[in-house]
């Protein structure tokens, strides 16, 4: 029960969200299906500092190729490709659990293979620029 029973409910929400730091909202949307592919490359080179955004977002690109892959079921089987979409949308939801948790947790089908996925070639391959290997600093970007 709020302290105040006049409150606006959406302003308790406000609060709540406001309490999030930018890493752990850049990380939430990583999992947004649909959009994740686009989500997940900003997040990759506008928070290449940020371990725990390239942990998402990682394993937000592994969702959306998990996602294409069941659009190539699709083609063999609707019934393979209805239970293959559901999966994933499963897999989005706790990745979106586990970001709001501000955990570092690997997403259980996809996650090893998520990790698989070099920080440094992932941002080398997005934007054509290095990191210079002895700190890999974002601040030291060479072109």
């Amino acid at each position: 029960m709020p302290e105040n029973p006049y409150q606006n409910p959406l302003d308790t929400v406000k609060e709540k969200m406001s309490g999030f730091t930018v890493e752990r909202r850049w990380a939430m949307i990583c999992y947004l299906p649909f959009v994740n592919i686009v989500t997940c490359v900003i997040t990759a080179v506008r928070k290449v500092d940020s371990q725990f955004c390239l942990f998402h977002a990682r394993q937000g690109l592994a969702l959306f190729i998990l996602w294409l892959i069941s659009i190539v079921f699709a083609l063999l089987s609707p019934f393979i490709s209805l239970m293959m979409w559901g999966a994933v949308l499963l897999l989005h939801i706790s990745g979106f659990v586990i970001a709001f948790g501000g955990n570092m947790t690997k997403i259980p089908v996809i996650g090893n293979l998520a990790m698989k996925i070099p920080d440094v070639y992932l941002f080398t391959w997005l934007t054509k620029k290095t990191l210079d290997k002895v700190d890999q600093n974002p601040t030291n970007i060479n072109k």
